[in-house]
């Protein structure tokens, strides 16, 4: 069993019904593969955990990598887990609202430094708004 991490830059046409559909379809083509994870979105971004296979994963992320809906592809972590973090979840989407970033940082794992990432992801995600705002 392997998790897959990676970061990217999302393409600025993109709204959220459309990543709720992208979501929705992969979680179908996952539960096959037996993929689980979770993309979370700030509004600019998206951090995607991938867990499976390995086998599996190193094709998905070559796919992951050409689509046109994203774009500064930084694989961040790629390693062997003992047990899933998201074994529910053939995909999940994870933006700013609270109840789900609750979930998503007490679902991911202290070691690695993964729940260290979900909570700067989501910092920056804020940080971006708010200037956006001003």
């Amino acid at each position: 069993m392997h998790r897959l991490v990676y970061f990217s830059n999302a393409n600025l046409d993109l709204n959220l019904s459309a990543i709720e559909g992208m979501v929705e379809m992969s979680a179908e083509r996952n539960r096959p593969r037996r993929i689980s994870g979770a993309l979370l979105y700030n509004g600019l971004n998206f951090l995607q955990i991938l867990e499976g296979p390995r086998q599996a994963l190193t094709p998905l992320y070559l796919q992951i990598r050409m689509d046109s809906r994203h774009s500064g592809v930084v694989k961040l972590v790629h390693e062997r887990i003992s047990m899933r973090s998201f074994p529910d979840w053939g995909m999940k989407l994870v933006c700013g609202a609270p109840e789900y970033v609750a979930v998503a940082r007490e679902t991911a794992p202290r070691e690695g430094g993964l729940s260290a990432m979900v909570d700067g992801f989501f910092s920056v995600g804020q940080a971006a708004a708010f200037a956006e705002h001003r």
